[in-house]
């Protein structure tokens, strides 16, 4: 019997990725991501039987990865405060690395909410819940009152909208003559305004 190899399994997740982001699970082609990983398509069927299960590998490790960037939410040791400045770090940096990823979350979870909700009773950790969190710390006296819920929707809003609308933004400072981009300078710039929308709040 055939041996899987990690490095392929590995080339195929990437590509499957990449094709995934762009078309979605019901416009993605295994020809095209068999193609862009650079094996045939019998290759490709050997390691993942059909797209519905390459696409739940893809989508489970996308989610995973997104919700790592959560876990210092429950790091006590930590002021509320500090947890949500290095929760934007991460956020910032998983995003850089995967640009798309926001696009591509929300697309599948648009499309496919009920294996969204699958997922994720799957993969969330017993880690606290961010709202939880700042409704604890609001009760202690340790924050100031504020909503939770908008908070929380503002806070993601802020780190994710420059990148899923990062081409808008380019295309539109270019019609009137200015340059930006994504690049990292001005992901910078991006992230240091959200710790400043964290500190006002925490005001």
């Amino acid at each position: 019997m055939k041996l899987k190899d990690e490095k392929t399994e590995v080339k195929i997740l990437k590509a499957a990725k990449e094709v995934f982001t762009k078309h979605g699970l019901y416009g993605a082609r295994m020809q095209e991501i068999a193609d862009i990983a650079g094996i045939n398509k019998a290759l490709l069927h050997y390691y993942f039987r059909n797209k519905e299960k390459l696409f739940d590998a893809v989508f489970e490790g996308a989610l995973k990865k997104y919700f790592e960037q959560m876990m210092v939410i429950g790091d006590t040791s930590l002021p509320v405060k500090d947890r949500l400045f290095v929760f934007v770090d991460n956020m910032f940096t998983f995003l850089e690395e995967y640009p798309m990823m926001a696009i591509f979350i929300l697309k599948e979870v648009t499309l496919n909410q009920d294996v969204f909700k699958q997922k994720i009773k799957q993969i969330k950790s017993n880690q606290p819940f961010l709202i939880d969190v700042l409704q604890d710390a609001m009760d202690k006296k340790e924050i100031k009152s504020f909503d939770p819920f908008v908070f929380m929707i503002n806070l993601q809003s802020l780190c994710a909208y420059p990148f899923i609308a990062g081409p808008i933004y380019k295309n539109m400072f270019i019609s009137h003559g200015y340059e930006w981009g994504n690049t990292h300078d001005n992901i910078e710039k991006i992230k240091d305004s959200v710790k400043e929308f964290i500190t006002f709040k925490f005001q």
